[in-house]
């Protein structure tokens, strides 16, 4: 009996096996219309139609917007402008192709964690064509008709030259190729996306706006950065919800919400980009037009990228206008940031004026930086022994490795006062040391904001 129940088992077993074993050949289009099939009349409830491929039907949904529909404050043909060393600099690649030829893509999911269980249920991918913005929304009605969604989806994606997504690079083009593994798609049915250049503009924002906006979320900076306020907007935790109840009862209205927060999705990337574009254009001709904080951000970008002369004049512009009482934090680590950049750059006397503001407001790593140049550009170490004794004492005891580096300072500045003559400049510079060690000493009830 026991025999008999595994051989029952393994035929079965086998017999589901079947239709997918089947499925990886080109199956022929269903006799029966899927509409009927469904039982569901999709094209009048969501839009759309019914597209025929090797694969069999695909359901997707054009919707077209003219180059002056205004998404938040920017015209959705915006990005259009973007030529030359700011789009270079936006998209973090040396040579991008042209607008024209770029595919802003999103994916709504059954599950926010991937993996192979997760199905791609609607993707969204919207060109520039002639004089409006295409959004095409590929659809899948029934999860045995993914392969069908996906051949049309890759056919179109072939056409284009680059992807521009928003955490595309670790969440969606990664489950595309799951889902074009589980689907057993040869490669002969399917173009690879994931070999074409793709711009992820999460690195962007975050460069920009991390520590600025509660998060980095797309809702969240296409609020800031476009003015773009969704209503009624169906949370991205909910939205594979949604889909299940579709399949389990039919019920297709609820995801006309899918589709609108999917194409929100796509029409802020685009927005986000021309914002981009914009901001680096500024930078290099009006940097004082630029809102302070963002110049700061866009400042810090330049330096990462090598280029400390843009981040510079970058800081110069924003640091007057910021102050370090609208947000002390951030005016002290841009302030640090510069202040070294100057003495990277040869301008010492630029950068002490720099560290001395900071001592001023309690920096104590700006005293430590005033101690080096006393020692080490005036030849006063008596002096800069004092400030490293008052950075000592306002040193947070919980640091042992900083105050390891501070205490050692002081030993050899001691012995150095010890064994050598003071310089005869450091009698001249004695004065000024002490107001400078009295202000930093006055200030350093708080610790330094870390990087």
């Amino acid at each position: 009996m026991l025999q008999r129940d595994r051989v029952l088992k393994a035929l079965e077993t086998l017999r589901k096996a079947a239709p997918a074993a089947e499925t990886s050949l080109s199956p022929p289009a269903p006799t029966v219309p899927i509409e009927a099939q469904l039982n569901v009349p999709l094209v009048e409830i969501l839009g759309g139609e019914w597209r025929e491929t090797e694969q069999g039907l695909a359901f997707v949904k054009d919707t077209f917007f003219a180059l002056d529909h205004l998404h938040g404050t920017l015209p959705i043909g915006a990005p259009l402008g973007a030529v030359g060393d700011t789009f270079r600099r936006a998209v973090g690649h040396a040579d991008p192709p042209s607008v024209t030829r770029l595919g802003f893509f999103d994916t709504e999911t059954t599950g926010l964690s991937g993996g192979s269980g997760t199905y791609i249920f609607l993707a969204g991918l919207g060109t520039f064509e002639g004089q409006r913005f295409r959004l095409r929304q590929y659809f899948l009605p029934r999860l045995d008709g993914e392969r069908a969604m996906l051949r049309l989806l890759f056919r179109d994606i072939a056409s284009l030259h680059a992807l521009v997504s928003y955490n595309g690079r670790a969440y969606d083009l990664p489950l595309l190729q799951a889902r074009r593994t589980m689907a057993r798609m040869r490669d002969a049915e399917s173009e690879t996306p994931w070999e074409i250049p793709h711009f992820d503009l999460l690195r962007a924002a975050r460069r920009l706006y991390r520590g600025r906006l509660e998060s980095c979320s797309l809702v969240d900076v296409e609020s800031h950065v476009l003015g773009v306020r969704r209503e009624d907007d169906v949370p991205g935790h909910a939205i594979p919800a949604l889909y299940f109840d579709y399949l389990r009862a039919g019920r297709a209205s609820p995801l006309r919400s899918v589709f609108r927060h999917n194409s929100l999705d796509i029409l802020s990337l685009a927005g986000l980009l021309a914002s981009l574009v914009r901001l680096f254009d500024q930078a290099g001709s009006s940097a004082l037009e630029i809102e302070p904080n963002d110049a700061v951000a866009l400042a810090r970008w330049y330096e990462l990228d090598g280029d400390h002369r843009g981040a510079e004049l970058l800081y110069r512009s924003a640091l007057p206008r910021m102050g370090p009482n609208s947000n002390p934090q951030r005016w002290a680590r841009a302030s640090s940031r510069y202040a070294h950049l100057l003495k990277r750059s040869g301008a010492r006397d630029e950068a002490l004026a720099v560290w001395r503001s900071l001592w001023e407001q309690g920096d104590r790593e700006a005293g430590l930086e005033l101690a080096k140049h006393l020692e080490h550009a005036t030849h006063d170490p008596e002096g800069a022994l004092e400030v490293a004794r008052a950075v000592l004492r306002h040193w947070p005891p919980g640091d042992l490795a900083g105050l390891r580096a501070v205490e050692h300072r002081i030993q050899r500045l001691t012995r150095r006062v010890a064994t050598t003559q003071t310089h005869p400049r450091a009698v001249d510079t004695r004065e000024n040391c002490g107001r400078i060690v009295e202000e930093g000493a006055a200030a350093t009830g708080g610790a330094r904001p870390q990087e």
